[in-house]
């Protein structure tokens, strides 16, 4: 016969263990969104109350350095040229990345885990090793500082990542279905763009926001290929640290800001497919 005294050590243990866990984690969401609720706070404040001593954690908020940077005539260009550089950049990556994860997980072919290890390697080059010989073709292709050529160096860093995350959701992925389709009289060209890729979305949608990251983030890409016409967010966000008075924190917040959020809009809308998605053959044998 138990004592009920054990089940109410046996019930506190369980409530005090439950506690703690939700005082880490509360701790862990405090840690992680400090910086952006800092960065979100400057944004929000005056220049004097933003240079004030001790910090103001109290104050009337304004949206003047909000009006300050999207008055500016550079800031919509910049968002813009952001706009075409990452989504071209995340087109082109699943364009090509996602049929040669496909032919990597499925066909056999000489040379493919030779070329499969040295996508990894170019992954792994540090960017500014690969810098000055993109830099020299683009220039002897007559494509430097155009959006084209940021798009283009974006995706020989995004490329290797799609067909690692993809070749691993290709062979999750039962090689049953395909040969029913087969059967039925289907190409493998049919296969793979009307059953194949439905059911690897959530991949696809992982790999896309993994892209999106990469190209609407880069700073030193984008400072270097690209000219004032062309520059993108992170290199127009750069320019409020120049200024002859010093740093305009305010408008520099407010722009960082601006710049962050679409990202942070777009992975929580797409959070559902992206953990399905960089989960996907974790499981696997």
């Amino acid at each position: 016969m138990s004592s009920p005294f054990l089940g109410s050590r046996k019930s506190r243990r369980k409530a005090l263990k439950l506690f703690f866990t939700y005082v880490a984690l509360a701790t862990l969401v405090i840690v992680l969104l400090f910086p952006v609720l800092w960065i979100l706070s400057i944004s929000l404040k005056t220049r004097l109350q933003v240079i004030s001593t001790p910090p103001l954690l109290i104050w009337t908020p304004t949206l003047d350095n909000y009006r300050e940077v999207l008055s500016k005539g550079a800031f919509i260009p910049g968002l813009w040229n952001s706009l075409l550089v990452a989504g071209g950049s995340v087109l082109l990556s699943l364009g090509i990345g996602v049929p040669a994860a496909y032919s990597m997980a499925r066909l056999r072919y000489a040379g493919k885990e030779t070329i499969y290890y040295i996508l990894l390697l170019m992954r792994m080059l540090p960017p500014i090793a690969v810098l000055i010989p993109m830099y020299m073709l683009f220039d002897a292709l007559g494509i430097r500082n155009t959006r084209a050529s940021v798009a283009l160096a974006y995706t020989t860093f995004s490329l290797p990542v799609v067909v690692w995350v993809m070749r691993s959701v290709f062979q999750e992925l039962p090689k049953e279905i395909e040969e029913s389709a087969t059967v039925d009289g289907a190409s493998r060209w049919t296969t793979f763009v009307q059953i194949v890729l439905p059911l690897t979305r959530p991949g696809m949608v992982a790999v896309a926001i993994l892209c999106l990251l990469v190209a609407w983030n880069d700073f030193l890409f984008a400072s270097v290929l690209t000219s004032t016409a062309t520059q993108t967010l992170p290199v127009l966000v750069a320019s409020y640290s120049a200024f002859e008075l010093g740093v305009e924190w305010g408008p520099l917040a407010a722009a960082g800001m601006l710049v962050i959020t679409p990202v942070i809009l777009v992975s929580i809308l797409a959070q559902k497919h992206l953990v399905v998605g960089l989960s996907a053959g974790a499981t696997k044998g």
